[in-house]
């Protein structure tokens, strides 16, 4: 079998093997369900053994094939920390650079940086995913994630890159027939629109408080939700990214400041194995720069 097949062999079984599907696998690779079969099948043909026992509504490895994925994986983890050792030792980035970021910040602040290298740096390939959920980015082979909070411990490095603040707020319009609330506890007379949660979080005589709210609409869009507020349907908690302009032209009234949570730490963050990736340096590097240059972190 020559050596370029082999290896597709390889790598369409591990996927197989991981997703438990022919066609999530031929998804992922950007390949038919057909190529995946008959690669596989070529693949244990060379082998002599059957690697994977097929039926209509599961596929499942045999004995021969689960101890053959192991040494799969192996080879492949040694093929792409080979890759990455030559991407790490370029000083100009090249190759797959992925990242998993949300919200009208990433899109706003953290994508132009990423557009400014793809178009400095040809040889650079950006994945960009933006997915509102945390995910596992070593599991799911992200390069980088950027992330707002606290963070868990774990073996990801961290690093701080700006901050972000929410915004209680509702338009003048909804408020001409609605007193503005006085307290935090005064929300639940109020139409709060949300994203589902079921309660907002604030501070109190310097104690964490938080409060159930309530409303007749919920999105976990937040521009609609800035639409509907602009419409007067009622109050919403969002960060300034997405209101701030509006607070500043007057079209959102800010409530409960003095009720504030405060700002929330924004972190990029990075398998350790990247420590030395070239790609994921001068995109941290340069995205520090793009912030201090354009991002009001005490307004957002």
């Amino acid at each position: 079998m020559e050596t370029i097949k082999w290896v597709q062999g390889i790598i369409a079984f591990v996927k197989v093997s991981e997703t438990g599907s022919f066609s999530q696998a031929a998804a992922e690779l950007h390949v038919s369900k057909s190529h995946i079969s008959k690669t596989i099948k070529q693949l244990e043909k060379d082998l002599g053994i059957a690697l994977i026992s097929r039926s209509t509504r599961r596929i499942q490895l045999t004995n021969l094939g689960e101890e053959f994925l192991g040494s799969c994986r192996q080879s492949l983890e040694t093929l792409e920390s080979a890759k990455k050792q030559v991407i790490s030792s370029s000083d100009r980035p090249r190759g797959v650079l992925r990242v998993t970021l949300a919200g009208v910040f990433g899109e706003n602040f953290i994508a132009p940086t990423l557009i400014s290298l793809a178009r400095k740096y040809p040889d650079l390939q950006v994945e960009l995913d933006f997915e509102s959920r945390i995910v596992d980015i070593i599991e799911k082979k992200f390069d980088v994630a950027i992330r707002i909070g606290h963070l868990k411990n774990s073996s990801l490095l961290a690093q701080k890159i700006a901050t972000r603040r929410e915004y209680v707020c509702a338009s003048p319009k909804y408020l001409e027939t609605h007193r503005a609330p006085a307290s935090p506890e005064d929300l639940t007379d109020h139409n709060c629109l949300s994203g589902g949660q079921g309660s907002w979080s604030f501070k109190k005589s310097s104690k964490p408080l938080s409060v159930s709210v309530k409303g007749n609409f919920k999105t976990n869009n937040p521009r609609v939700l800035v639409k509907a507020a602009l419409d007067g349907l009622g109050i919403v908690r969002l960060p300034g990214s997405y209101v701030w302009d509006d607070i500043k032209e007057g079209k959102l009234v800010s409530l409960l400041e003095r009720y504030s949570e405060g700002t929330k730490d924004i972190w990029v963050v990075t398998p350790t194995r990247n420590k030395l990736n070239t790609n994921v340096n001068v995109f941290v590097e340069e995205l520090k720069k793009s912030l201090e240059r354009d991002y009001r972190g005490s307004q957002f």
